[in-house]
C-alpha cells in the first residue's frame, strides 16, 4: 500500500520539492493543512492533494503513516511531539529544533514512541557526495585539513519569517545549518571548538561566519573550517575541503536538483584540475524514498533526529559566542561533549 502523508503549511519548499517528491516515490499526500486555507486549497489544486483543513491540528486527526512538517523553526518541536504522540513517523525541516536541549527531547519521544523522526536534509541524500566521500575515504587528498565554504544569498522583503527572531530567524539557523552540517559529516567527528561572528538585523544575524576546529587523533593534526553565511550578500554557495595531498571543490553542494550533473573538481598536489562527473539527481526523491525504506526496515537515516541534535549543539555553541564571548571555551566544550543543559541554553 502506498505511504500516507499529512503536510503541516503549505511552505515554498513543500509545494515545489517535497510534496511532488513523496508522490514521485510512490506515496500519497492525503490531507495539507495551512494557516491560510485558500493558499492551502491554491497548493492542493496544483498538486492533487485531496484535502485541504484549516490549521494544523485537522491534519494529526486523519488516519496518516507519515507527517512532513515545513513550518517556522519555534513551531518544530510542538507539532513533532504532537505527531509522534498521535503515533506518525516525521520528517520535519532543518533545523530541528531551536537548541540541542529540544532535539534531544524529540529525538527521545520518537524512541518512545518507536516511530521515526528525521531531519529534512536533502543534500545528504545526492549520489555526488557518495562519490565525495569516497575521494576522501580513499585519501586521495590525503588527511584532512581545512573546510572551507559559502552559502548565501539576498533575502528580499520584510515579512519573511527567517527577518523574525521569535519565529527562529536568522542566517546561521537557515543556511548556515546547511555548512556546519556539512563541515561535521565531512570530518567525521565533532568538533571540540565553535565560535561566531555576525552582522545583525531586526534582532537577527543577517550574516554569519563560523570557525570550528576537529580534534586530530593520534599524531594527526586538528582540521579547522571557516564557513560564511547570510542574506545580505549576492547568491554564492561553494565548499572547498583541502588535504594533505589535493583538494576538492564543490559548486552548489547543497541545491544541486533535477537533471543538473555538477561535477566534482579534484585536485591533486600542484596539478591540474579534474572535473569528476556526477550523476544528475532529485535529492528530495532520494531523501523520501530513504525515508520509507528506514520506515520499513528499521535502517538509520543519514540525517536522523540525532543527528540533527548533534548539529544543533553546534549551532548552540556558536549562538552563544554571538550573545557571551567571555564563556565561549566552556560552553562549547559542554555542548559538544552532550551535557546539555537546558537552564544554559542559547
Amino acid at each position: 500500500m502506498a505511504v500516507r502523508w499529512g503536510v503541516l503549511g503549505a511552505a515554498r519548499i513543500a509545494r515545489q520539492a517535497v510534496i511532488p517528491a513523496i508522490q514521485a516515490a510512490g506515496g500519497v499526500v492525503e490531507v495539507l493543512g495551512s494557516r491560510s486555507l485558500e493558499r492551502g486549497l491554491e497548493t492542493a489544486r496544483a498538486l492533487g492533494v485531496a484535502e485541504v483543513v484549516e490549521g494544523y491540528q485537522g491534519v494529526l486527526d486523519r488516519d496518516l503513516d507519515c507527517v512532513y512538517i515545513p513550518l517556522p523553526n519555534s513551531l518544530h518541536k510542538r507539532w513533532v511531539l504532537e505527531a509522534l504522540r498521535r503515533g506518525r513517523h516525521v520528517l520535519c525541516e532543518k533545523p530541528l529544533a531551536l537548541s540541542a536541549v529540544e532535539a534531544v527531547e524529540m529525538d527521545q519521544a520518537a524512541r518512545a514512541h518507536q516511530r521515526l523522526l528525521g531531519e529534512a536534509v536533502m543534500y545528504r541524500y545526492h549520489p555526488r557526495w557518495a562519490l565525495v566521500h569516497s575521494l576522501i575515504g580513499d585519501g586521495v587528498i590525503g588527511e584532512l585539513r581545512q573546510i572551507s565554504g559559502n552559502f548565501s544569498f539576498p533575502l528580499e522583503g520584510d515579512d519573511d519569517y527567517r527577518w523574525d527572531p521569535g519565529l527562529g530567524g536568522g542566517a546561521l539557523y537557515d543556511v548556515g545549518s546547511y555548512l556546519i552540517n556539512a563541515a561535521r559529516w565531512i570530518a567525521g567527528r565533532e568538533p571540540d571548538l565553535a565560535e561566531a561572528v555576525a552582522a545583525w538585523r531586526g534582532g537577527v544575524d543577517q550574516a554569519a561566519s563560523v570557525s570550528l576546529r576537529f580534534p586530530g587523533s593520534g599524531a594527526s593534526a586538528p582540521c579547522l573550517a571557516g564557513l560564511a553565511c547570510g542574506f545580505a550578500a549576492a547568491e554564492a554557495q561553494w565548499l572547498a575541503i583541502e588535504g594533505t595531498k589535493g583538494g576538492i571543490l564543490l559548486d552548489r553542494p547543497f541545491t544541486a536538483w533535477h537533471g543538473e550533473a555538477l561535477p566534482i573538481s579534484l585536485r591533486v598536489g600542484s596539478g591540474l584540475v579534474q572535473q569528476i562527473p556526477a550523476p544528475p539527481a532529485d535529492p528530495y526523491l532520494e531523501m523520501i524514498r530513504a525515508f520509507h525504506r528506514a520506515m520499513d526496515t528499521g535502517e538509520v537515516l543519514l540525517t536522523s533526529a540525532a543527528d540533527g541534535a548533534a548539529n544543533l549543539a553546534v549551532l548552540d555553541a556558536c549562538r552563544l559566542s554571538l550573545a557571551q564571548p567571555g564563556a565561549r571555551p566552556l560552553a562549547v566544550r559542554q555542548r559538544l561533549s552532550g551535557r546539555l543543559d537546558p537552564a544554559s541554553s542559547a
